[in-house]
């Protein structure tokens, strides 16, 4: 059904005021002040059990005042680089880092993996498009795969029904740390 043209240019002026209007509401709030190293805070976490594994995926959020947050997969040459001069690893390679803790007694302890060089770290891609720098906020989840069928590859051992929490930090471009937050618990082979 074709509008009439006194009602057609009626309904264009309205969508168009109201256009303008979000964009003058938009234009009358600042953008955030967050300082330029980062803020994190715990949101979420979920597992997944699967046989021999469990999925867990913990989501955090954060504030960076001037968006340098993540790192493309060519990021590979220093400060990013795999392995330092002395060939040990480099921590700046990643930008997601996971520290694992159980509950023995009533107190989380740390755990340690047995394999040297072997952590939960990880990457997390760019997150301000073309390298704008402008405050960015907003929520990030990062995925764990979390073997529990080999017990003796941790110390203390995890076992299947073991409850866990996760410490979790992240850097931006410029090597700053975040705050580190901790995850609620979790049982190992049980969802959540």
């Amino acid at each position: 059904m074709k509008l009439p043209k006194k009602l057609a240019f009626r309904s264009m002026f309205k969508n168009l005021l109201y256009i303008s209007l979000v964009f003058f509401m938009g234009a009358c709030f600042p953008e955030p002040d967050y300082p330029d190293t980062p803020a994190i805070g715990f949101k979420s976490i979920r597992n997944s059990p699967a046989k021999l594994l469990d999925t867990v995926r913990v989501s955090i959020s954060f504030q960076d005042g001037n968006g340098d947050l993540g790192l493309a997969s060519e990021d590979t040459v220093p400060p990013f680089q795999a392995l330092q001069a002395d060939k040990k690893p480099n921590l700046f390679y990643n930008n997601i880092f996971v520290g694992i803790y159980k509950k023995v007694k009533g107190v989380f302890v740390p755990v340690i993996f047995q394999s040297e060089g072997f952590n939960l770290n990880g990457r997390f891609p760019v997150l301000n498009p073309k390298g704008k720098v402008k405050p960015l906020e907003g929520e990030l989840s990062y995925e764990i795969l979390f073997f529990y069928a080999f017990p003796e590859f941790y110390s203390p051992r995890i076992n299947l029904k073991d409850t866990l929490v996760f410490d979790v930090q992240i850097t931006d471009r410029a090597l700053n740390k975040s705050n580190t937050i901790r995850t609620e618990e979790i049982v190992i082979g049980s969802p959540r």
